[in-house]
């Protein structure tokens, strides 16, 4: 291994509630909270475009509820429906569970089932469930009009997107937890020219990084900013 280069710096930091720019999101925020701390019960619903930082709330969300000592997952939908929907079957007893992209399931006829099969377990048991979906649960096309009306039971909530000012905030906190500095001017030129979707901004955040490590830099600059993405 290559002593002169620190790998551990470049890694990206988990996701978390903590590090969630909020936005116009705070109700919401506090919702994930206070479930993960376990002073609420309940389902929840979230729904948002994509590149509004979903995934990162729920796992955010299990993050938290790990360090409670809870018993939680996260079920990434798009990378595990390809494998059999038996695997739900062992996620009855979990404190707390956590779906993404739920519309994804939409024609599944076999994980629709399956689901809606968990949904009144855990509803049983009162355990939450967590859910993501790119609209809202009357919109689902889903081919089970019960489960439907199952996801519907908890409180959903609206996930805006991030407007300009909680891009260049996350910039900033992406490069200080790098330990960058980073000029306004860098910041701004990003989102004004180069992106304002939020993952692709975190992607050129970690391509900054490496770049800086490499010319041994602690700032980065507009020049240095525009060279190396230029380049």
């Amino acid at each position: 291994m290559n002593t002169q280069l620190p790998l551990a710096v470049q890694l990206a930091p988990e996701p978390s509630l903590e590090d969630f720019i909020s936005g116009d999101n705070g109700q919401l925020l506090d919702a994930l909270s206070r479930l993960a701390l376990g002073k609420e019960q309940g389902n929840l619903y979230l729904f948002g475009p994509e590149a509004s930082g979903k995934s990162h709330l729920l796992m955010g969300l299990c993050a938290l509820a790990q360090e409670q000592g809870l018993r939680c997952a996260y079920l990434p939908l798009k990378d595990i429906l390809d494998l059999s929907p038996e695997l739900l079957q062992d996620m009855e007893t979990l404190d707390l569970l956590a779906l993404d992209d739920v519309h994804l399931l939409a024609g599944r006829g076999d994980w629709e089932e399956a689901l809606f099969i968990l949904f009144n377990q855990r509803q049983a048991a009162s355990r939450p469930l967590v859910f993501s979906a790119d609209r809202g649960p009357a919109s689902l096309p889903l081919a089970l009009p019960d489960l439907r009306s199952r996801l519907g039971w908890g409180t959903s909530y609206r996930v805006h997107p991030l407007n300009d000012e909680g891009r260049q905030e996350l910039l900033r906190q992406q490069a200080g937890r790098r330990g960058l500095g980073m000029d306004e001017q860098a910041i701004h030129w990003l989102v004004s020219r180069h992106s304002r979707d939020p993952r692709q901004l975190l992607r050129l955040m970690e391509e900054l990084d490496r770049a800086a490590l490499a010319a041994k830099k602690s700032r980065l600059t507009l020049p240095f900013v525009q060279r190396q993405l230029s380049a």
